[in-house]
């Protein structure tokens, strides 16, 4: 079989085993729609049925939403999915699937391209197609899936580029670059210093075609320039200051005991200056993500991050970094191996520098560079198995490889289908579960009450009823009014028609009449509900059973 149709047949193969990894279950594995999804999908759906968002802004370049800005290409490449498909959770869910699908495919064809080797492209493709870390991402988070394929596609065709001398190639590399800004926040760190090491590591190459190479980088600054307001807006300033360490204040309780704690001013002012607490916040955030509590043990705390009892990669996967520092030593693609691994170190560059420890979705390009090294584990072994002779390597290492990562496989399918789901339904920092079935449930009454009040405990009930409802977008927008409590959080659409998204405090709310109120137990506590002046008509559980949402009425 000639080596071309080798290559097209494994990497259809490779594409085929991806799409059936991310779209079996796909509207039902992670458990619910969350609040992010909500909102991509209605202003997707807005921009549909009127051609502006939810605040009524025409084709807008940042979509604002509960005041975190979105990025606009998962919008706009949702809005012909949901003309196909309608206003659903398989509609919003379609998009990360396939272009999950895409990237791995793309990294089959870009790890080929890199090394000259089938066997570690090959071995690189079917890492990350059945990855734990790629498919928590492509499953459902659709801007994360779409950036992710176009980085790959990006260094891919550079390195085509470099080695092809493919002069369209640089065209469609820097477009790419160019078009992740638009796709996911995270990639405005990123991709720059990636461009910039892959000049550095090719710049030879850049100087003999300097042409090419100068009227594509004019091509991808074009395609930036629209950005450059949005990017200085202060809604980029407000998104700054919410998910980074730029806009954290550390506790006047913490600062007071640091102080106490070190008796001499000139101490606590050398040892707990923000500049010096701060640095090494950044330093331990980089450390963190290439721990083996976050890669193998437990992996991130979010919720719609974490996969229970196991981190970001297989165990077995530790025995393939061990082959593969084996093979280190002998390895003869030595410029492309040190690509590699400074495409790794840099890639947790936009996790570093935000509030959370460590961060598996905005360090997500670390995932790529982490499967090439295994691929690289994975040839050795077998290399060794088919090369060396005895009992050792022909039958217990291979046998024992195999039950090794047969056992993590099958332990990551089941925590991820059956122990994951319920562990991580509940709240914002988790899947948002029960919103659906109080939508389900309110939406009927709602030509009953003067007035429905949703409490705002968790993030975005209001995207959730708009999204389920299917609520006219031109309805929606002259309604429309972003709430937020001060400038470091998040905020909540303040309402439409008889509804209002806001805070209960029951025992002034206990007072209004002829009110429906839906809101989790803490909101609405059992015992202060008087059966004299309210009763519940629902209560909506989480998939453990412990109460999720009360539906409370009060009477006339």
């Amino acid at each position: 079989m000639k080596k071309n149709n080798l290559t097209i047949i494994l990497l259809l193969a490779i594409f085929i085993l991806s799409l059936a990894f991310r779209f079996y279950k796909i509207t039902s594995v992670p458990i619910s729609l969350n609040w992010d999804e909500a909102a991509f999908a209605y202003n997707a759906y807005s921009i549909l049925q009127t051609g502006k968002d939810e605040y009524g802004t025409p084709f807008p370049l940042e979509f604002k939403s509960v005041g975190d800005y979105k990025c606009p290409i998962f919008v706009y490449l949702t809005v012909p999915v949901i003309k196909l498909f309608g206003l659903s959770e398989f509609s919003i869910r379609l998009l990360s699937s396939l272009f999950g699908a895409l990237s791995v495919a793309v990294f089959f064809l870009l790890t080929k391209e890199l090394f000259g080797d089938l066997k570690i492209a090959l071995a690189a493709g079917i890492i990350t197609a059945i990855s734990p870390w790629h498919l928590q991402f492509t499953r459902a988070q659709g801007d994360v899936a779409i950036s992710s394929f176009l980085v790959v596609l990006g260094i891919w065709q550079f390195i085509r580029w470099v080695k092809q001398k493919e002069s369209l190639a640089i065209f469609i590399s820097i477009i790419s670059f160019s078009l992740t800004f638009y796709a996911y926040f995270s990639e405005r760190v990123f991709v720059p210093v990636l461009f910039l090491l892959l000049c550095f590591f090719f710049r030879k190459e850049i100087l003999s075609r300097k042409k090419e190479f100068f009227l594509a980088g004019i091509g991808g600054l074009l395609i930036l320039l629209p950005l450059v307001r949005t990017m200085m807006s202060s809604g980029q300033k407000n998104k700054i200051l919410i998910t980074t360490i730029f806009g954290y204040r550390r506790p006047q309780e913490y600062l007071e005991k640091m102080a106490s704690e070190d008796h001499l001013p000139i101490i606590y002012k050398i040892f707990h200056h923000p500049a010096i607490e701060y640095s090494w916040m950044i330093v331990d955030r980089y450390l963190n993500h290439f721990s083996p509590y976050f890669l193998f043990t437990r992996g991130p705390n979010d919720d719609r991050q974490r996969i229970e009892g196991m981190g970001m990669l297989y165990w077995s996967d530790a025995v393939l970094l061990v082959f593969a520092l084996m093979a280190l030593k002998a390895f003869k693609k030595r410029q492309e191996l040190l690509l590699v691994a400074a495409w790794l170190a840099i890639s947790p560059l936009p996790s570093i520098v935000t509030r959370d420890p460590v961060h598996a979705r905005r360090a997500f390009n670390m995932l790529y560079p982490l499967s090439i090294i295994l691929a690289i584990g994975a040839v050795k072994l077998f290399g060794l198995v088919k090369k060396k002779k005895g009992t050792f390597f022909k039958i217990f290492l291979p046998l024992g490889f195999g039950l090794f990562f047969f056992w993590s496989f099958s332990f990551y399918i089941l925590s991820y289908f059956v122990f994951t789901p319920p562990e991580t339904a509940a709240g914002p920092g988790g899947w948002s579960y029960g919103y659906k079935q109080l939508v389900e449930y309110v939406s009927p009454l709602k030509d009953k009450y003067e007035k429905i009040v949703i409490d705002t405990s968790y993030q975005g009930p209001y995207l959730f009823f708009l999204f389920y409802e299917k609520y006219p977008p031109a309805l929606y927008q002259p309604q429309a009014q972003l709430v937020k409590k001060d400038e470091f959080s998040l905020g909540e659409g303040k309402g439409y028609d008889n509804y209002e998204f806001r805070d209960i405090y029951w025992p002034v709310d206990r007072g209004a009449k002829h009110t429906l109120f839906a809101g989790s137990p803490e909101r609405l506590p059992l015992q202060d509900i008087d059966s004299r002046e309210a009763r519940i008509l629902k209560t909506i559980y989480f998939p453990d059973g412990k109460e999720a949402f009360y539906v409370v009425e009060t009477y006339k």
